[in-house]
């Protein structure tokens, strides 16, 4: 890792430092831990019953039922695991239309990462479209289209989907994916500020950054609102989708990583205070 790159994380774990990931609730799957787990283990909250066989730890005996009903029964408590974090990053040019935008998308990533090992769990990234991804090394070249990483997820997995939505495709395949199995999900949309509210400008040439294309445009009131307009339903249908398939919506927009954290993962309830 280069001097730049190592002070950029060490930048990111400081800020990260104060929070963790929100997962309460969430059913996981994973190694040994201290998260509730999706099936019977060794906490001490209660799972479920289920009848004596020959061979069971007589401690486990709910002798206060066998009392009332003369059945053995034996109590199940919950797992304890450290669920895996999968990261999943749309990888697109869209996602580096500005420095700030590039580098948000950079800090939320490792900072994902780094709230998922802090908590005991382990931590994978993978492209839209593609493979595993090196967080040191991350670049924005990727599939333009909602494509699922080429990896199959892992099922009880905490998944969150960093993308700016800006898709010419429809993203309901990708999302039923990214839902499929997950303990708890979250689709995070990344905005730049000039995405949210672009200022009214003078005739441009544009460049569309995903295909090259060309047009010259002025960006008058009226077209500002228009495209306000298509912008907000846009997210409102991202957003509806997501909790439609029970996940979680942030409407993220691109800032150092302590007011992405404040402003948007903290209100959306994606973080909490560590």
């Amino acid at each position: 890792m280069t001097e730049p790159a190592a002070q950029a994380l060490e930048q990111v774990r400081s800020v990260a430092s104060a929070y963790r990931l929100t997962l309460a609730g969430a059913r996981s799957r994973g190694r040994v831990g201290h998260r509730r787990g999706a099936g019977p283990g060794s906490s001490l909250e209660l799972h479920d019953f289920r009848e004596y066989a020959p061979g069971d730890d007589l401690r486990h005996v709910d002798w206060a039922s066998y009392a009332r009903t003369d059945q053995l029964r034996v109590r199940l408590h919950e797992a304890e695991v450290a669920p895996v974090v999968e990261v999943l990053l749309d990888t697109s040019r869209s996602m580096a239309s500005t420095p700030q935008k590039e580098a948000s998308l950079r800090e939320l990533a490792a900072a994902f990462a780094l709230w998922a090992r802090a908590d005991g769990s382990t931590a994978k990234a993978w492209a839209l479209g593609g493979g595993a991804v090196e967080l040191a090394q991350l670049s924005c070249d990727g599939d333009p289209s909602p494509a699922p990483p080429r990896a199959a997820l892992r099922p009880g997995s905490v998944r969150v989907l960093l993308t700016d939505g800006l898709w010419e495709q429809d993203p309901g395949a990708l999302l039923r994916v990214v839902a499929a199995g997950a303990s708890r999900w979250a689709l995070v949309q990344l905005l730049d500020p000039s995405e949210r509210a672009p200022e009214i400008d003078r005739a441009r040439t544009y460049v569309d950054c995903e295909t090259g294309r060309r047009a010259t445009l002025r960006l008058d009131e009226r077209a500002r609102s228009v495209y306000l307009e298509r912008l907000e339903r846009l997210c409102s249908g991202l957003r509806e989708r997501a909790l439609r398939l029970s996940g979680d919506y942030v409407a993220a927009t691109a800032a150092p990583l302590e007011a992405l954290c404040k402003r948007d993962l903290l209100a959306a309830g994606v973080v909490e205070p560590r």
